[in-house]
Order: C-alpha cells, then sequence, then structure tokens
C-alpha cells in the first residue's frame, strides 16, 4: 500500500511527466528506484524544500499582490462599515447580558 501510495505521489508531483509537477531543486529530484523500497520519510527533504520555498517565496510574493492587497482592502472597507459596526454591538450586546 505504501508502494503505491508513493507511486502515485512521485507520478503526480514529481516525475519529469507529472500532471501538476512541483518546482524542485535538481540535487532533491528523486528517481524511480526510490519507489522499489518506500519509507515514511521519502518524501521528506522535498516536502521541507517546498515548505520553505513557500514560506520565504510564494507567501511574501503573495502579500504584495494586488489580489490579495485588494481583497484585504474589501475586508477592511466591510468591517469599518456602519452595517458591521451596528451587527457587532448587537452581537456583543446579546452575548454580555
Amino acid at each position: 500500500q505504501m508502494q503505491e501510495k508513493a507511486k502515485e505521489i512521485y507520478m503526480t508531483f514529481l516525475s519529469s511527466k507529472a500532471s501538476s509537477q512541483v518546482n524542485v531543486e535538481g540535487q532533491s529530484r528523486l528517481n524511480e528506484t526510490i519507489l522499489e523500497t518506500p519509507h515514511p520519510l521519502m518524501f521528506q527533504k522535498l516536502q521541507d524544500q517546498i515548505f520553505n520555498l513557500m514560506k520565504y517565496d510564494s507567501y511574501s510574493r503573495f502579500l504584495k499582490s494586488d489580489i490579495f492587497l485588494n481583497h484585504k482592502k474589501s475586508e477592511e472597507q466591510e468591517e469599518n462599515s456602519p452595517e458591521a459596526q451596528t451587527a457587532a454591538k448587537r452581537a456583543s450586546r446579546i452575548y454580555n447580558t
């Protein structure tokens, strides 16, 4: 069962022919021979590399993106609207009595 799951992960994300290929450094690439003797931590190095890439590169770029900034701005406008404050005050009265 582990071997089947490992092969599914490899073929979906790590193979050069993967449908949803993940960008990992060349030296971190695995070849199919590792699938013959799977173990629970076989993808850990790649997972750590991808997490760090997301944390230090993708996420910081996302926080500066127009899409995120526009969404954040619209949320702040909703929070500051008179309707939102009225609802918050009503909720406060209900739960604090």
